[in-house]
This record gives structure tokens, C-alpha cells and sequence, in this order.
């Protein structure tokens, strides 16, 4: 990527992270179960169909910390779209699985989102994914470790529940499966180093995109689903066929399918925490 280029990035992230205010909301009493959402676009929020008033509504017990915007380091609604590195603008899975884990454990859900479109372990416009990556302009890994730790900070009692992973569309063309497993293993260990054994839960590009993509695409997917054979506490969740965007744009989930997605991601986190998720659920 040439500089030109990479300065354009940088200039048009200054104005996009200014964007955007979020839906006030009263903080509760008690802490929150927090839930990190890391990864690119689908990770992000590229779902086309946002519906503001019905299926994307506010649910009352999930807040997001923002990351951007001018309700950035504010807690505020925990909706559709939410305020990652920059704040999306469609729909993404986070607030799916968010409403599960609140109406199933009764408590408060604090989303802290930060995730970026176009991203990657390998360097893309100085932008990595890499923990490893001390060179890059922007480290989102690093950026993300204190967006969790500062929304952990914001209550005492809160707990890190989850981390939603969706990546890899853009390390397709550019690493091996060898090098892209090395370096999600390490991301994996990075985050358990701090936060202890916490769930990871790696939800699987879009189908329909692996089949029709170059063959690499294979590749990182079979990566993804040998993750929980690598990494204890992991799982991976096969994504739904058939719900994405157009014709033209299979690399990103509809909101339809980020919704369907979420749902997944949902009933694989609530198999494998019981220590968290209780046996009342009826999703």
C-alpha cells in the first residue's frame, strides 16, 4: 500500500471516529457482564437492512462503551450500529448475542466494540491486528486491550464474559494458514495472559464468499475451525448460507444473516459457559 494512500485512510478516519452520538441510558446499580466484539467488517457491521424501531431496537439491559463518535468513553445503548474503532453504520451480530446473555442471566450486558473494516494481521494501510506488529501505525489489538480494560473499568464487579472474533477475509490473500494460525493463536494468548481463560467465540466467514472466493479462503476457514483443537475454551460457529448482501458483496453477512449469526454464536457461547449462562434460557 502506498503512502498517498495510507495518508487518505488516516485523514478520513479523523473525520469518520467524530461521527455519530449514541442513545443515552441510565446505568444500572449492578456490574456488567462485558463482551468484546473484535475482528473486520462483518465483526463490524456491514448488514445491510438496519431496522432501528423493530429488530435492531435498544434492549434495555445492553450498553456499549464507545469507542468513537461523539459519545466516545460514554456508555450508551447497546444497539445497532455500534461505535467501534470508527462507528459502523449497518447491522452486526454483538447485540444479538447480547440480548441472549441479558434476558437469560437477568444482568446488565456492556458491549465493548472494536472492530475495523479492511483489517488484518498482515500490515494493511500501517493497520494490524498482530500483537506481535510494534512497527504498525495503528495496533488494533493492543488499541482493543484498553478498550476492554477501561469498559471493564467502568463499575467495579464488572467480569469479561466473551470475546466475539470475526476476521479474516483480508488475510486471505496476503498469509498461509500456517502464518494466519500462528498469529490467532497468539492473539488468543495475548488476550488469556491478561483476562484470564475467558471464552472466545469465532464465528465463520461467509459461506457462500469461501465457496465462490480464491482457494485460500479454504484455507483460513479450515484455520478457523481447527482454532478449538489449538486453543482450549474456544469455539468456532459455522455461519448461515445464503444471507449476504448481493450477489456482488458475499464477503458481508445481510443483517439478516448477522442477526442469524449472532443467534449462533449465542447457542455455541451458551454450550460451553455454564459457569455464566444458566439453564433458563428458551431462545
Amino acid at each position: 500500500m502506498g503512502l498517498r494512500q495510507d495518508l487518505t485512510v488516516r485523514a478520513k478516519d479523523v473525520v469518520k471516529k467524530r461521527l455519530g452520538r449514541g442513545i443515552a441510558v441510565e446505568q444500572f446499580d449492578e456490574p456488567y457482564l462485558v463482551v468484546a466484539v473484535l475482528g473486520q467488517s462483518n465483526a463490524h457491521g456491514a448488514g445491510r437492512g438496519l431496522d432501528r424501531s423493530g429488530l435492531d431496537a435498544p434492549h434495555p439491559r445492553v450498553h456499549q462503551w464507545a469507542a468513537s463518535g461523539r459519545s466516545k468513553n460514554s456508555i450508551v445503548a447497546g444497539s445497532n450500529p455500534l461505535f467501534h474503532e470508527v462507528p459502523s453504520k449497518a447491522v452486526g451480530f454483538g447485540p444479538t448475542l447480547a440480548a441472549h446473555l441479558a434476558d437469560t442471566t437477568g444482568k446488565p450486558v456492556l458491549l465493548v466494540p472494536y472492530a475495523r473494516g479492511d483489517s488484518g494481521f498482515a500490515r494493511i494501510h500501517g493497520i494490524s491486528w498482530d500483537p506481535a506488529d510494534t512497527g504498525a501505525r495503528v495496533n488494533l489489538f493492543w488499541n482493543a486491550m484498553q478498550r476492554i480494560r477501561t469498559g471493564l473499568a467502568t463499575k467495579a464487579g464488572n467480569e469479561l464474559a466473551a470475546v466475539l472474533w470475526h476476521q479474516g477475509e483480508s488475510d486471505v490473500p496476503l498469509l498461509t494458514g500456517p502464518v494466519y494460525a500462528e498469529k490467532l493463536d497468539s492473539l488468543i494468548d495475548a488476550l488469556r495472559a491478561e483476562f484470564g481463560d475467558v471464552p472466545f467465540v469465532l464465528g465463520q466467514m461467509v459461506p457462500d464468499e469461501i465457496e465462490s472466493g480464491e482457494p485460500n479462503y479454504a484455507v483460513i476457514d479450515a484455520v478457523h475451525a481447527e482454532t478449538p483443537h489449538r486453543r482450549p475454551n474456544v469455539v468456532y460457529v459455522p455461519g448461515p448460507r445464503g444471507l449476504y448482501n448481493s450477489e456482488t458483496e458475499k464477503i458481508h453477512y445481510s443483517g439478516e444473516g448477522q442477526r442469524e449469526l449472532g443467534h449462533r454464536m449465542w447457542n455455541a457461547f451458551a454450550g460451553m459457559t455454564p459457569r455464566v449462562v444458566q439453564s433458563t434460557d428458551t431462545a
